[in-house]
């Protein structure tokens, strides 16, 4: 298959069970050599609670943030909540405002939603801004945009428009005044994590403002410890979670008399630092704390997966709690009405909302309303009030994905001509398409295709309002900001992450503009030291025929969620023979089982004729992919994703 140069192969089963001293062997191979995984607790990497999350006190400007909310919606001022278009956005800015809308506090809250549409350029662009300024409100939050957009900012807050900006894009130099920027990227965060996606974040806000309100608000809480090495003491002091110096505690003037003692006796079923103890101890306090907040890690464990965040440290827990929450909605309860009814759309397994339920079901469908201009259906659903309402707004949003899936076919089939034609273009270091007849939406999605067949990074680039907006998609771990920032000055707007970004660019700078990547590309990637010059797959183990089967598949489970930072298990199978071949979709698809394998069916997507071809010429060959079930018409079975196929040389199993 497409460009894979090597493979290696990795220990066989036997060999992993009878090296490695555990009763898990497999398991804590494959922890071991996982660097986000390896040095946590094994009560920690197994399960998930509220126990193992940090507390949000340690964010920048949070504090500020919550200050603002409570003073604004206490005093009857109009709050404006203003998300980003995409999936991240939506979560981030139904999670906030569900919370708002139902909560007691607020019950009086002048409130208003508003999000991007796809005909807008990224962030607060300039029809952003008329629209703020439209909506007159004297609070504006954002919901994953606004750290580079200090100028727009300003010109709002001149305005007398206060302003929170929630976000966890990079930030510049220069980060916008007279505003609560909260942010984990901040130079000056001591937040223990700094990858985590914008739907986090209105999840730590939401639980930062429900603690305080509580009486347990500031409170602090004293530990004395033994310096480790030595036989002297130390005093620690704690404040909503977070150590504090002694300088800070004498600036605050408290009596020490009502200092309280650190729970010591206090037990949680996952061993965790002080920091985090100490938080969840005060949060259990409070009365219902806990059970107010497992629904809200619904919408924060979607924004995760589809945001692509890394799946180590705090996300890994969302995930899983978010996975827990969603599955007790499917089952019947009836408060995220909107949520709850896409999940019965969608025709999910019963046994249990999965990770890839998040990232191939519900997120894609988030997703598709921003994509296709409608984002306001994704925001409706999700903040419906009616179970009738929800119903019709799950009902639309499908019709809307089902558009969207039609759109990036046709535009996939564009570039496969496209590069047909033009095939000197795929052996550039960076691949690029552009022909005036792509359909805007969808680019994000036509370019990491690209990079999954050629890889390289990615720009895919499409007309849009009569401009052009392009995704560019990177393939190993070169950060594509730094290229569209050496670019920038072709670019109406630009934005993103290191991982992937977007930008908007005039139709007739086009020609100068590719003129141009492709030096800029090359210095750009060149400059990466540590970047790959040749495509390997490296797999976890190789596997024999016969022992392939849910078994197996239960031995790494625990290992679960898969993602960005933790991908699923890569299995190799040496000198396979297959049969009963099953062409699917006119051939673009094939299913066939392997000899020695008995029931399992193994898939490829999208190589099928190329496979039939290889088949014709060899009698044996090898595979790489992935055991997974697969949830299909009522049934779930087992089922081994290839990812390559083909006969590799002088790559014998360690």
């Amino acid at each position: 298959m497409h460009h894979v140069t090597k493979v290696h192969f990795g220990p066989l089963l036997s060999e992993v069970r009878t090296k490695v001293e555990s009763k898990r062997p497999l398991l804590r191979y494959l922890v071991d050599r996982r660097e986000g995984l390896r040095n946590i607790h094994p009560k920690e990497l197994l399960t998930s609670d509220f126990s193992c999350l940090h507390s949000p006190y340690s964010l920048p400007d949070l504090s500020d943030a919550i200050e603002l909310l409570l003073s604004f919606a206490k005093a009857g001022k109009k709050i404006l909540l203003y998300g980003d278009r995409d999936s991240d956005g939506v979560s981030s800015t139904c999670l906030l405002a569900f919370f708002l809308k139902s909560h007691p506090q607020f019950s009086d809250i002048n409130l208003e939603v508003m999000v991007s549409s796809e005909s807008d350029p990224y962030g607060l662009c300039k029809e952003a801004v008329l629209k703020i300024k439209k909506a007159k409100p004297d609070l504006l939050v954002t919901l994953d945009f606004g750290s580079s957009q200090a100028d727009e900012i300003e010109e709002l807050t001149n305005m007398g428009i206060r302003v929170i900006v929630l976000d966890h894009h990079e930030v510049p130099v220069r980060i916008p005044t007279n505003c609560a920027l909260v942010n984990p990227r901040r130079t000056d965060s001591v937040y223990p994590e700094k990858k985590i996606c914008t739907a986090v974040l209105s999840f730590k806000l939401v639980s930062a403002i429900l603690f305080r309100l509580s009486q347990e608000f500031n409170q602090i809480y004293v530990k004395t410890d033994t310096i480790e090495g030595s036989d002297q003491k130390e005093t620690l002091y704690f404040q909503n979670g977070i150590r504090i110096s002694e300088e800070i505690l004498k600036s605050l003037s408290l009596d020490e008399k009502n200092f309280l003692p650190y729970p010591e006796d206090f037990l949680t079923s996952i061993p965790v630092d002080a920091e985090r103890k100490i938080f969840y101890y005060q949060c259990s306090k409070i009365p219902d704390f806990f059970s107010n907040l497992e629904e809200e890690t619904d919408l924060a464990g979607i924004g995760t997966i589809t945001d692509m965040m890394p799946l180590t440290g705090e996300n890994r827990h969302f995930v899983k709690l978010a996975l827990e929450s969603l599955t007790k909605l499917y089952a019947g309860d009836k408060k995220r009405k909107g949520l709850s009814e896409l999940l019965k759309e969608l025709r999910l397994s019963p046994q249990g909302v999965t990770t890839k339920d998040l990232g191939w079901s519900i997120g894609p469908v988030l997703n598709s309303a921003g994509r296709m201009g409608k984002t306001e259906e994704a925001v409706s659903l999700l903040l419906s009030e009616t179970v009738g309402e929800a119903k019709t707004k799950a009902k639309q949003l499908l019709s809307i994905n089902e558009e969207r899936k039609e759109r990036t076919k046709r535009n996939m089939d564009r570039v496969e001509r496209y590069f047909a034609r033009k095939p000197e273009r795929t052996t550039k270091d960076l691949v690029f398409c552009y022909e005036p007849d792509m359909e805007p939406g969808v680019s994000g999605i036509v370019a990491t295709r690209m990079v999954d067949t050629y890889k390289k990074p990615a720009i895919f680039l499409a007309p849009d309002n009569g401009d052009a907006r392009g995704s560019i998609r990177s393939y190993g771990k070169e950060n594509v900001l730094e290229l569209l920032e050496s670019l920038s000055h072709h670019f109406l707007h630009f934005g993103g992450h290191p991982e992937a970004g977007g930008f908007s660019i005039q139709i007739d700078t086009i020609p100068t503009f590719e003129s141009e990547l492709y030096d800029a590309a090359q210095k750009w990637l060149s400059q990466d030291k540590e970047r790959e010059t040749i495509h390997s797959i490296e797999t976890d183990f190789t596997v024999l025929t016969e022992e392939m089967g849910e078994r197996l598949l239960k031995e790494w489970k625990d290992l679960e969620p898969f993602g960005q930072g933790n991908p699923d298990i890569k299995l190799g199978i040496r000198n396979a023979k297959a049969i009963h071949l099953t062409p699917l979709s006119g051939g673009k698809h094939v299913r066939f089982h392997l000899i020695g394998s008995g029931s399992l069916k193994y898939m490829i997507w999208n190589k099928g004729e190329e496979f039939q071809k290889f088949m014709s010429e060899h009698g044996s060959f090898d595979l790489v992919g992935s055991l997974e079930e697969n949830f299909y018409q009522g049934r779930t079975t087992l089922q081994f994703i290839v990812e390559w196929f083909g006969i590799s040389k002088d790559n014998p199993t360690d």
